[in-house]
């Protein structure tokens, strides 16, 4: 199911879906156009945990086409289609007409599609989503709403949404408007350019709580640029209403359509100018179009740029210029000179320079693509050819950081079109190599960084240094060896920068190996902030130096920072790689949710683009969360660099999960013969593990030995604590469990919950294998509910089997593990705990074991486990069962 909108709010919706979810049934979600029903829809079918989805959507042109929406139900299903009675299945066959006969009744219809889920939710809870339901076909409908009451205690969740009340009898779940806070931080989440509070209440007063609305609004192709104007968009359905206006007050529409802000004062002194009277505003209030009040504001946001669509060139630029004579020059000169750009189309050098001078504080106000829209109308006003390919460069390379690839394309064009000079065409190059590597992220992309960096060297080399880290970068994160030792073999003479101590310190990292870098890394990840001339590029480096160092509180500062950073200026470009980032932090932070939502921004910006997504964060999250690796994932072992180090080092982790040490080594095994910046590091810690517990001594004390320098070196909680763990695998008696006791203490300082945890579960480990078994159960009930908590279910699940090893029996897992079952779902619980199959407790208790295994699941979701061995920890046993 595609989602177009972000779901913000909507806590009492999610609530009763989740409800349903748990308990089966059906509700009709009801709402307008762009109120966020898809939305919500979608996030049930994330929430959905073991639920199958099913996803129907109505369509409008197959409405006249009988069983349509119910053919693609089960065509879904072809399992439990075959194994549906041979009747039934030569009904659903007759009504898809796949099967020759008179079209059934829709009592037999409905009959079979119930017994179809039935078949279903014996496997699994099934989870139907009907979207669009006032487009299904007629007998569709009919025979979802009887299949919906007549569903009984089947574990099956039926959710349609419509607009209108097709399916009025079924409980419905209505939809209203966002509020105002709401609509607020929904714009202010949406991956668009930042606006300014004025702008953003105006948008927020039109869109009247539409989430589609409000987003349609600030969406790049809106050309809001920060709230200094919109972009034309054709609307037919309105021209013939415009057309009927007066004069006067069609050049007052299509004045209010330009004016951002709908501020009155300005607006009415505009039309001042345009001799327009305040009686011109009565038709279009009566009309509906635009409301005149203590705001201007449209009937919704898409129409105020569908008034500017219909507009003439030429009176736009009139109402344009009369909006720049009515700006304060001094207390706006900003949207002053926006105003004048669009008044005007021939070079004008006065315009140009103005725009240009003040593109900065556009930047400021509406982030990057306000400024590549200040920068670009500078240059199209420009006659000089050398000054005008300059500044259609700088517009190139700021349109393309807000993820504009097209306009930057066209602005490169604009600049080769006045024979720029060499300083300009290294620029121009530089740009170029960018975009390459952006849309590929392959060898050449990254080459061409490097060729674009030695040509800056010798006619720009202000300019060389940045680009030489940005080569060195991309160099590192595909695994480019070759570039990396070509990029430092032409570093030129170092200034005590930032951006210099950090190329000093990785070219060091690269040469000297790890223990000669490790302080001049710190020196530049300790000044770096204070270098504001930076480039935003380069710092995306640090962020590999930081984990590299095992420094987790500049790695918590510096991925915060810049994703903080990049959201606010619109460098829609470069989010991804920051959102990929601060993703792999919040693993390593125990914030797995975060991580989640996070790593699909990036797959969502990735996929808009069009441009390769990055599997580091999805690949380390499912791994830690105990689920095999993407299929994607595959292709990052051919490739080099961080993919190929971060997908080994996920499969490791995973497979330590499993226990299957064999092959948690056997995945990290290389790390011992390379030692690059690629946090390499973190496959030593699961090396060590997986081939002391698989019996290759030789190779856990050579990476022990390994991680043990790198420790000493970092000297961070979080490092020393891994460390202590690791060496403890290789001690036995006193120096052992001393070690253990020092890694819980050193990561229990840190941010790294995940190894946290995993140390108490090897302490644990061990106190049970020495028959210490009362005190093993302390380190592994804290480990155990550590990985709950997070839902890392593979370390869940072990640390659950040590402790039943130890013979812990009859502890609840919070005081309240009781009270969360219905007396129904206790009683069952307590006889699958004490060992009865499935027919035995239907027996006993009267009912049927199809009934049995639906309150199971409902038991086992409650109770956040996933086999019946679990049900003697966090089942209470009470005198009365």
């Amino acid at each position: 199911m595609n989602a177009t909108l972000p779901l913000v709010g909507r806590a009492a919706e999610r609530a009763r879906l989740q409800d349903l979810l748990t308990g089966g049934g059906a509700v009709v979600v009801r709402g307008a156009a762009g109120l966020g029903k898809t939305a919500l829809l979608t996030q049930i079918a994330n929430a959905a945990g073991e639920h199958r989805v099913v996803d129907v959507r109505g369509i409008a042109a197959e409405a006249d086409l009988p069983y349509a929406a119910l053919h693609l139900l089960w065509s879904a299903l072809p399992a439990e289609l075959a194994r549906l009675h041979a009747h039934r299945r030569e009904v659903l066959e007759r009504a898809a007409g796949l099967r020759a006969g008179a079209a059934p009744e829709r009592l037999p219809v409905c009959v079979a599609v119930v017994e179809l889920l039935a078949l279903a939710a014996e496997e699994q809870p099934v989870l139907c989503l009907i979207d669009d339901a006032q487009w299904l076909d007629e007998a569709s409908a009919s025979v979802l709403a009887a299949v919906a009451r007549r569903l009984g205690p089947v574990p099956v969740a039926l959710v349609f949404a419509e607009r209108g009340e097709r399916f009025a009898d079924l409980p419905s779940l209505s939809l209203e408007p966002l509020g105002h806070a709401e609509s607020r931080e929904l714009l202010r989440s949406a991956p668009a350019a930042p606006l300014d509070d004025a702008v953003l209440d105006r948008v927020v007063a039109e869109a009247r709580g539409n989430p589609r609305l409000l987003l349609d609004a600030v969406h790049p192709a809106a050309g809001l640029a920060g709230g200094y104007g919109v972009v034309p968009l054709s609307c037919p359905e309105i021209a013939g209403s415009s057309t009927t206006l007066t004069p006067e007050s069609r050049l007052l529409l299509i004045l209010a359509s330009a004016e951002p802000l709908g501020e009155p004062v300005r607006l009415w002194q505009a039309a001042t100018g345009l001799a327009i009277g305040p009686d011109a505003a009565e038709p279009l209030e009566t009309a509906g179009l635009v409301s005149f009040g203590a705001w201007v504001t449209f009937r919704e946001p898409r129409l105020r740029q569908c008034v500017y669509g219909l507009a003439s060139g030429a009176e736009r630029r009139l109402v344009h210029g009369a909006l720049a004579l009515a700006t304060d020059s001094q207390l706006e000169p900003d949207r002053r000179a926006w105003h004048l750009a669009h008044a005007t189309v021939e070079p004008a050098e006065a315009v140009a320079d103005s725009l240009a001078r003040l593109a900065d504080e556009a930047g400021r106000r509406g982030g990057l693509p306000a400024a590549a829209a200040f920068l670009e109308h500078a240059a199209l006003r420009t006659a000089d050819p050398r000054l005008r390919a300059e500044r259609a460069i700088a517009a190139a390379d700021a349109h393309h950081a807000a993820g504009a690839v097209d306009a930057a394309v066209r602005l490169l064009a604009v600049a080769e079109l006045g024979s720029p000079g060499v300083a300009a065409r290294a620029r121009s190059n530089r740009v170029r190599a960018r975009m390459a590597f952006d849309s590929g992220r392959g060898g050449p992309a990254v080459g061409r960084l490097l060729t674009s960096a030695q040509d800056l060297e010798v006619c720009e080399p202000r300019l060389a240094r940045p680009a030489y880290l940005e080569a060195l970068g991309a160099a590192i994160f595909t695994g480019h060896v070759d570039i990396v030792h070509a990029v430092l073999a032409r570093l030129a003479t170092h200034r005590p920068t930032s951006s210099d101590r950090l190329l000093e310190g990785v070219a060091q990292r690269c040469t000297a190996g790890y223990a000669a870098a490790v302080e001049p890394l710190k020196l530049a990840l300790k000044t770096l902030d204070n270098d504001h001339e930076d480039d935003a590029r380069s710092r995306l480096l640090a962020c590999l130096v930081a984990p590299d160092l095992w420094d987790d509180d500049t790695w918590h500062d510096l991925t915060r920072r810049e994703l903080a950073g990049a959201r606010e200026t619109g460098a829609r470009t470069i989010l991804p790689y920051v959102l990929t980032h601060r993703a792999l932090a919040e693993v390593h932070f125990g914030q797995f949710a975060v991580a989640e939502s996070l790593v699909a921004e990036a797959e969502s910006l990735t996929r808009l683009s069009g441009t390769p997504s990055f599997p580091h964060a999805a690949c380390v999250l499912a791994a830690w969360r105990g689920h095999e690796l993407p299929t994607f994932a595959e292709s990052c072992f051919e490739n080099g660099g961080m993919a190929r180090t971060t997908a080994r080092y996920a499969t490791a982790v995973l497979r330590n999960g499993l226990t299957a040490y064999a092959e948690a080594a056997d995945a990290t095994r290389d790390v011992l013969d390379r030692d690059g910046i690629e946090l390499q590091g973190w496959s030593l810690v699961e090396l060590v593990e997986g081939a002391v517990r698989s019996g290759d001594l030789t190779a856990a004390a050579a990476a022990a030995d390994r991680l043990s320098e790198r420790a000493c070196l970092s000297g961070t909680e979080w490092a020393l604590g891994v460390d202590a763990r690791s060496r403890a695998l290789l001690r036995d008696g006193q120096a052992a469990e001393d070690l253990y006791t020092e890694a819980i203490d050193r990561l229990g300082r840190s941010r790294i919950t995940p190894h946290l945890a995993r140390a108490r579960l090897l302490y644990g480990e061990w106190l049970r294998r020495r028959g210490r078994r009362v005190d093993a159960r302390g380190p592994l009930r804290a480990a155990h509910e550590a990985f709950l908590a997070m839902r890392a279910e593979a370390f869940a699940a072990r640390a659950m089997r040590e402790l039943l090893a130890t013979g812990e029996r009859a502890r609840r897992r919070v005081p309240e593990t009781s009270s969360q079952l219905t007396p129904q779902e206790r009683r069952i619980a307590s006889l699958a705990r004490d060992g009865r199959s499935n027919p035995e407790i239907a027996t006993a208790l009267s009912i049927s074991p199809r009934t049995v295994e639906y309150h199971l699941h409902k038991v086992f979701t409650k109770l956040s486990i996933t086999t019946r061995t679990e049900l003697h920890l966090v089942l209470a046993v009470c005198a009365d069962d």
